[in-house]
């Protein structure tokens, strides 16, 4: 599937947000960014990730994110993880979302909490390049990363734009281990399809930092975190409205759980400092 396609009926967008706020007679002028992000009954929420907002502050807190931060989210949706960066932290957070709907949901949800002062967004794809993009301390990823094929290729491009004792924050699946025999590999071609993502070792994603003059200083595995997700979720979608989600993205939520079960799919954490 083309990651455009995935992202035009994708669960987490805006108008699913906001109809889950009128369900619940929210008014609109009363919405902060915790209404968007927290839903205890139906889950229905602006985090597009495992672990949801814990799973923001459990990564913030390890890359010592402070109000005088300056956050570069690659991949940034709907703005989740940046609106729950600038609102529980008080720091500055650039966006980069390639497609142009997800970028404009992005903004209006931003305006909508009042956080257009410390949140910002840009249309571009993270793969093209980098000019232009202003020096950050943080380069921040969750859930998104495993969309770029290339680790190497991917930070040959934007670590430049991190300051000298910068972090790279990253949250991601990482395939565990190789597929044994066809059915496994079955099971990640098709999970890899239904994402649009690379499954690939963490350790590939390590070399990478290290090769390039940064430092692992704190991996945590979020695994059991994942499989609870993808359990929860697909219970809790059973009772969202009609056109919520489409079958193929509840198909891969079954995989992603299968591939936990048999040991092929690991969620980790990682931190990063950058040296030079």
């Amino acid at each position: 599937m083309d990651l455009s396609a995935i992202y035009s009926s994708h669960p987490v967008c805006e108008r699913n947000i906001l109809a889950r706020l009128q369900r619940g007679n929210v008014s609109l002028s009363e919405v902060n960014e915790w209404s968007l992000a927290l839903d205890p009954d139906t889950d229905i929420s602006d985090q597009n990730h495992p672990g949801g907002v814990q799973s923001v502050l459990a990564l913030a807190t390890a890359a010592r994110i402070s109000a005088a931060s300056v956050v570069i989210d690659l991949g940034a949706g709907i703005g989740g993880s940046a609106r729950v960066l600038a609102q529980a932290f008080g720091c500055s957070v650039l966006g980069i979302e390639r497609d142009p709907d997800r970028c404009r949901q992005a903004i209006r949800l931003t305006a909508l909490v009042g956080l257009s002062n410390r949140v910002t967004f840009l249309v571009h794809d993270a793969l093209s390049n980098a000019a232009g993009i202003a020096d950050a301390d943080v380069l921040w990823g969750q859930g998104a990363w495993a969309h770029f094929p290339s680790p190497e290729q991917f930070f040959d491009l934007w670590l430049p734009t991190l300051t000298t004792s910068g972090r790279v924050a990253m949250s991601d699946a990482f395939l565990a281990r190789e597929p044994a025999g066809e059915e496994e590999s079955q099971l990640a071609r098709e999970l890899q399809t239904l994402w649009c993502v690379h499954l690939t070792p963490i350790d590939r994603w390590r070399r990478a930092l290290e090769t390039r003059g940064c430092t692992l200083v704190h991996v945590r595995e979020r695994t059991e975190e994942a499989r609870a997700h993808f359990k929860d979720t697909l219970t809790v979608s059973s009772i969202w409205p009609i056109g919520t989600v489409t079958a193929e993205e509840q198909h891969s939520w079954v995989l992603a759980g299968d591939a936990i079960e048999r040991g092929l799919l690991r969620m980790y954490q990682l931190v990063a400092i950058k040296h030079a």
